[in-house]
């Protein structure tokens, strides 16, 4: 008999056995049931969720095209200066992105401004708290992650601002930092360091600090080749463990979370990181000396020391600025270039009269550093003027020189009144005052 109860092919009649339509062979257990119509509304409920909370924030959307890069590598002989009050913390493409300056009724976010116009490109903010600032960002080429005051993390498309997902984790009694390296997104927690993909937030890895670390501070995350990730943190810095903080340099399979090696160091702050697989950092022994060390899955190794301390490191070069009547350590008026593996002097640069050099960058096989008068109390309140140096790395020659628009010191003076390098990144170059998280100025070609 077939389905409709007549001759003809159906369903074979199994003697001992009703015919059952597969239908039936669902519906015969109702626990079955239960459990599909548990998961799919948890997905309803999962998704309205979400959706209630994308709707109480504030997006404005994308505006205009979305603005290209300056250039594809750092710039060769740079001559055009924007400045202004739109600046930001961060120039990725042509957009420069910060944090929203004040509270709008309660709110509070991000923003991408495009670098060229000014403009704002989009923005968002979250209004379902009163309180939660944003205490650190993080960002790649295309996603830009805020992590708040109250533990949320939420992950922004940098082409269109608009939420790409959002996680909870345990605030604390303070703001927590979060980086974006190698496609994940990594934060901290107590005792222990999380990563989340960049693109869904999909929860990667834990990798747990040891016993005597319970306390985490994040300060950097570099992906390095063959799935490492090296992530440099501060141990107890609130000082509520002991009296003393500790550097912690963690070598952990990006894939897993397993912890490869882990290495002490002194004040993570100072590290100095390469464009490669090299870091300096203080030699724990001779605070007087730096190492350059090389990292990889095996291991971390010491490859030279300098006899001081180092404030840039790119192509094989290890850039030194030093004073040698300055006993702060605060004034950089001779720039010193070691070759990286075998800490052989290179070349040095001596600023004339009385000037001094910020804290440059390696970019493409150039230095850029900024020139500026040794600013004394009688600089106080008055105009001074600077300029953007471009060397060749490997020989300190100079490639370039631009004047930089006319600067005003603080009405105090203090010893890092300094104008640092910032970002080397789209085509352009960011100067930013020593200490400040914005770039005052973006220079391109």
């Amino acid at each position: 008999m077939n389905l409709l109860g007549e001759p003809g092919v159906g369903l074979p009649d199994i003697p001992g056995r009703p015919v059952k339509s597969p239908a039936g062979r669902l519906w015969d257990r109702p626990w079955k049931i239960y459990v599909i119509l548990v998961i799919w509304l948890l997905g309803k409920v999962a998704l309205a969720v979400d959706d209630w909370y994308m709707s109480r924030d504030v997006f404005t959307g994308a505006q205009g095209p979305f603005p290209a890069a300056f250039a594809a590598e750092a710039p060769v002989a740079p001559e055009h200066v924007i400045g202004g009050p739109e600046s930001g913390q961060a120039l990725v493409h042509g957009l420069l992105l910060r944090w929203t300056d004040e509270y709008s009724d309660g709110y509070y976010g991000m923003a991408a401004v495009n670098a060229r116009t000014g403009k704002e490109y989009w923005h968002y903010e979250r209004r379902d708290v009163d309180d939660a600032l944003v205490w650190q960002f993080g960002a790649s080429e295309s996603t830009v992650v805020a992590r708040f005051t109250d533990g949320k993390l939420v992950a922004l498309d940098l082409r269109t601002g608009r939420m790409l997902w959002h996680a909870e984790i345990e605030a604390g009694d303070r703001g927590r930092n979060v980086k974006v390296a190698g496609g994940q997104v990594v934060t901290e927690d107590p005792g222990a360091v999380r990563a989340f993909a960049e693109r869904d937030g999909r929860k990667l890895w834990t990798a747990k600090t040891p016993r005597w670390c319970p306390e985490v501070f994040l300060r950097s995350v570099h992906a390095l080749p063959d799935h490492l990730s090296a992530v440099h943190v501060l141990c107890n810095g609130s000082g509520r463990y002991g009296p003393d903080d500790i550097g912690l340099l963690l070598g952990i399979d990006n894939r897993t979370g397993k912890v490869l090696w882990r290495q002490r160091t002194v004040e993570p702050d100072l590290a100095v990181w390469g464009d490669g697989n090299q870091v300096v950092l203080q030699d724990p022994s001779h605070r007087q000396t730096v190492q350059v060390l090389e990292m990889n899955r095996e291991g971390i190794a010491p490859r030279a020391g300098l006899p001081r301390d180092a404030v840039a490191v790119g192509g094989g070069t290890v850039l030194s600025g030093t004073n040698p009547k300055d006993r702060t350590g605060q004034h950089d008026t001779l720039l010193s270039a070691f070759d990286a593996v075998d800490g052989h002097l290179s070349w040095q640069l001596r600023a004339p009269g009385d000037h001094e050099y910020g804290t440059p960058k390696i970019a493409d096989g150039r230095v850029y550093v900024v020139r500026q008068p040794y600013l004394t109390a009688a600089y106080a309140g008055e105009q001074f003027l600077a300029d953007l140096l471009v060397l060749d790395a490997d020989t300190g020659r100079l490639l370039h020189t631009l004047r930089l628009p006319t600067m005003t010191a603080a009405d105090e003076i203090a010893d890092d009144d300094k104008l640092d390098i910032g970002d080397v990144s789209g085509g352009a170059v960011g100067i930013r005052w020593r200490g400040d998280m914005e770039d005052i100025l973006i220079v391109t070609d």
